[in-house]
């Protein structure tokens, strides 16, 4: 099992890897005090225990990618019931103001450069260092999950599609052509009911 190291933010503890505490810079020169470095995999880390602390019964993921010249992270966040949060709520404003504070910086577009943000700290003045460039919130349920098919099966038999009202029997059918789990199916047939 990896270490863990825990810091306080906004009265929220959170646990994160212990590879995230720096005590050395690059060139191994010991720091007079230590930083805490959360980059794009610890970012949904946080918003999950965010969000589980604030909001226990919203369903929550999060996951992160690279690419030239940055890196983001993906939070997803939607009702118990799988249904999309609405996105003027209380809820969902405060948990895209939090999540959305832990970003690296943004990108003009008017001066096309990438403006890196200053530095955060823990509640006890730890320096958080920000790493994920890119940081998106969404409040419905990613493709594929549960939350996302039972959407998709309603949508596919009220008509909502180009194909117009279909069957349950149908819109099984068609959702399975986007290969989705038997067992994730199944889940969404039996919050449906």
């Amino acid at each position: 099992m990896k270490s863990k190291i825990k810091f306080k933010l906004n009265g929220i503890t959170f646990e994160i890897p212990s590879t995230c505490l720096k005590t050395t810079d690059y060139w191994g020169v010991p720091l007079a005090n230590p930083t805490i470095s959360i980059g794009r995999k610890e970012i949904p880390l946080i918003a999950k225990q965010f969000i589980k602390a604030k909001y226990p019964n919203l369903l929550v993921w999060g996951k992160s990618s690279v690419f030239a010249n940055g890196n983001s992270s993906d939070i997803y966040v939607c009702n118990p019931d799988g249904s999309e949060m609405d996105w003027h709520s209380v809820e969902f404003r405060t948990i895209k103001s939090f999540i959305e504070n832990l970003r690296g910086g943004r990108y003009n577009g008017m001066e096309d450069i990438y403006e890196y943000a200053e530095w955060g700290t823990t509640d006890t003045g730890t320096a958080l260092d920000f790493g994920a460039k890119y940081i998106t919130v969404n409040p419905k349920a990613p493709f594929g999950t549960w939350p996302d098919v039972k959407r998709m099966l309603i949508d596919m038999m009220e008509g909502k599609y180009v194909w117009g009202v279909i069957t349950l029997e149908e819109a099984i059918n068609r959702v399975k052509g986007y290969s989705i789990k038997d067992a994730v199916i199944q889940k969404a047939i039996g919050e449906m009911a």
